[in-house]
């Protein structure tokens, strides 16, 4: 299993490497957001929730608002060769089924930014909790594309309690097959909207439009486990801080009047 590991690990650095000097220029995401991506160590059940208490504590919990939060890891898988991407978003006081809630993910996989999305952007969204859409970036916006397998693709989610808050509310759970486009390390964003909350608009990380990769959070990989200090609480309560501080001075600094209207895609 460790050499297998190894052999992972250094096959994602060639991908980066080979990235890298294909294009010649080292790009750089929304400064100030940046979330680790550690190896998987406790496998998913594909049920929107927390089956056990540790199932998700091997992935670096980050803050998108006050009341949302979400975690990532990844694996390899041997036979057949795959690494795949996992995902946990949760929106800790939405305890309502709404058919304009949503879950969106939007993917810089070749991490090449612009202000519009390109061939290399994937965008994921998840409507109503039951209606799953994929877009792909065309220049100068989105179309929609098929939706991949199920051995590439997995989603679910459901209203459950978590060691995040013991209050019922909404867990998503996804997993992609980085063979559909994502790099070792890529850019992305984050988003959940609850429609019975209109006022908290979308909770967003980066709080930034998906429609501009140069403004998704960097996402960078390692290949050793979640270091054991970094405990839920203290995690929690830092990542926290610091987004609602990333959050004030980017509202000086722009108004995003999408996220006033809850529209879905802006």
């Amino acid at each position: 299993m460790k050499r297998a590991l190894f052999v992972a690990v250094c096959v994602l650095a060639l991908c980066s490497s080979c990235l890298l000097i294909g294009t010649g220029i080292v790009m750089a995401a929304k400064a100030g957001y940046s979330h680790t991506v550690y190896p998987l160590q406790t496998a998913v059940t594909w049920d929107g929730n927390w089956t056990s208490t540790g199932e998700w504590t091997d992935g670096f919990p980050t803050s998108i608002t006050a009341n949302s939060v979400f975690r990532t890891k990844w694996e390899l898988i041997s036979d057949p060769f795959r690494v795949n991407q996992y995902i946990l978003v949760e929106i800790l006081n939405d305890t309502t089924n709404d058919a304009g809630d949503y879950w969106q993910i939007c993917m810089d996989c070749d991490m090449s930014g612009g202000t519009a999305p390109g061939s290399g952007d994937l965008r994921i969204d998840i409507v109503g909790h039951n209606n799953v859409t994929w877009y792909q970036g065309t220049g100068t916006g989105w179309t929609p594309m098929a939706t991949p397998s199920a051995d590439q693709f997995k989603w679910s989610n459901s209203i459950s309690a978590s060691p995040h808050s013991s209050t019922p509310h909404w867990i998503l759970e996804l997993m992609i097959d980085k063979a559909l486009g994502p790099g070792a390390q890529y850019w992305a964003r984050v988003a959940a909207y609850d429609a019975s909350n209109s006022a908290a608009g979308v909770h967003a990380w980066p709080p930034s439009s998906p429609d501009v990769p140069d403004d998704y959070g960097d996402f960078p990989y390692v290949s050793d486990p979640i270091p054991e200090s970094m405990s839920l609480g203290v995690v929690v309560l830092l990542s926290s801080v610091a987004v609602l501080v990333g959050s004030f001075c980017y509202r000086k600094r722009l108004r995003i009047d999408n996220c006033s209207s809850g529209k879905l895609g802006k």
